[in-house]
Formats: structure tokens, sequence, C-alpha cells
């Protein structure tokens, strides 16, 4: 019989993804995701935009006349309403990705305080961009981006870790001290509004969670812990239950980190951002 060790092994040799092939996916979901929140939605309600006249012209719901234009502006808004909810369906993929790796990252980083002054920073150089591009001000206290919510729930699974490990305490108590932690860090999401707020940290709390209790099997926990996480996810928001079109891709996660493009996955998110809220500011919406 395999031993936990060997079948690791074999899981991490053996043909199928790496880290960096699944966060590239998580990547272009959240690029397109964030261009319906920022660009589309705008378009939405300008129907009078070249952008939206160009649309009307390509699908022939140009119309003449007073009760033609009326036509047309509806057409033109339900088109876009359309094209607005799929690509949001598509974005709903990305959270629960990096929610994976963020406790696939807490196990497998050689400096935990390094990883969380990463995100620490990132969370900070983000904000500005991510307020521009989704609210078009420069600063926007009542939400803040989702790097803000990944680093409280990498902190959140690192406070229960080291409860879990206290030898000194008995089981039930290290239960009690790290729920009630969990708790705490929930807590400090929904205070700063962060995005995906509580439920966003929890997701994260009850991968952890998965992934200690089912160890023993090694070869079977990235798609059950993905799936978890969606599950809690489906609590608040039956929209995310478009994240498990991801889920075969987990079966297929090897273990390996892949391309060495650490900083690329980092610096994407505030870039793409900046991106996009210059690109409202050139179109005019």
């Amino acid at each position: 019989m395999e031993t936990v060790k060997q079948t690791e092994i074999k899981r991490k040799t053996g043909k199928g993804l790496s880290a960096s092939c699944i966060k590239m996916v998580a990547l272009i979901c959240m690029f397109i995701d964030h261009f319906a929140a920022s660009v589309v939605i705008q378009l939405m309600y300008l129907p009078d935009h070249p952008i939206m006249c160009k649309i009307a012209e390509i699908t022939g719901a140009a119309g003449d006349g007073q009760s033609g234009a009326m036509m047309n502006h509806f057409a033109q808004q339900s088109l876009m309403i359309h094209i607005y909810e799929w690509m949001r369906h598509i974005g709903r993929v990305s959270f629960p990705i990096y929610c994976f790796f963020i406790v696939e990252g807490f196990y497998k980083t050689r400096n935990r305080k390094k990883y969380v002054r990463r995100l620490a920073a990132c969370a900070l150089i983000s904000e500005i961009p991510f307020d521009l591009a989704i609210y078009g001000r420069v600063f926007f206290l009542w939400h803040q981006n989702v790097f803000f919510t990944l680093l409280i729930g990498l902190l959140a699974i690192w406070v229960m870790d080291a409860f879990f490990n206290m030898k000194d305490m008995t089981g039930g108590w290290q239960w009690i001290s790290a729920i009630c932690s969990g708790f705490g860090f929930m807590l400090l999401a929904m205070v700063l509004s962060t995005d995906y707020s509580y439920f966003g940290v929890l997701t994260m709390l009850v991968m952890y969670l998965v992934r200690k209790a089912t160890e023993q099997k090694v070869k079977l926990w990235p798609p059950i812990v993905f799936a978890a996480g969606v599950c809690i996810l489906c609590v608040f928001s039956l929209e995310e239950v478009w994240a498990l079109l991801v889920l075969p891709l987990m079966f297929f996660y090897k273990g390996k980190k892949g391309w060495n493009a650490k900083w690329f996955f980092y610096l994407f998110y505030p870039v793409h951002l900046l991106v996009l809220a210059i690109l409202v500011l050139c179109l005019g919406v």
C-alpha cells in the first residue's frame, strides 16, 4: 500500500496542470469580469455612444423615427445586458481559484511573513486603480479590492493553524479558539468592506479546514477543496455556481508551481485595472 508521501510525489511528477496554468485561467476570467464591471456597464446606459450605435448598425437594430429610435435603444440595452451578465458569469471562476492558491501558498511558501507582505503591498497598490476602474473615483471608502480579502484570509489561516499546532491545548479548545479567531477575521473583512466581504474569508477558511481533514487522501484534495469553497460562496450568491465550470481543471492539478512568473500574477491585477480606468476615460463613458 502506498504511503501519503509516495502518493504526493506521484501527483507532483505526473502529467497534469501546474499552478501557473490554472492561475492564468483565473486571470483571463478576472479580466473579462472587470471589463464588464467597468466598461460594458457604462456603455449599457449610453445608447447614443458611437460604440452602441455601431452595435446597433451591425445587429440591424437601428430604426427610423422616434418609435424606431426607442426600439433601437431597447435592443441595444437588452444586448448589452446579456453581454454583461455572461461576462460576469465567466468572472465567477476567478475568486475560488485565488482562494485555493492562498491555501496552497500557505503550505508551500518558504517565508510566510514575506507572503503576507507581498499581499499587503499589492492590496495597497491596487486600491486606487480598483476605485478608478470600478467607481470612477481616485478613492472610494466603501469597497476595497480583493487583495485585502485574500490578505485577511491568509492571516486567518495562519492564526487558526497556530491554534491547531498548540500541543499544550486540548483538541476541543483548539477548535474553539481557531473558530473564534476565524470569526474575528471575517468581521474584519466585513468592517473594511473588502471584495467578497466576510464570506470570501470564510471560503478560504473552509478550504483550509477541508484540506486539513483530507490530508491523508492527497490525490483527491484539490477538487474537494475547490468544490467546498464554491459551495460556501453559493450559499451567499447562486451566481457563484458558475465557478464549478473550472472544477475539472482541479482534477488535473499536479501540485507543481509551473512558470516562474510570481510577480506577473501579482502585478497584473493593479495594471489591468489601471488600463481599464484609462480605457473608460478615453471612451468618455
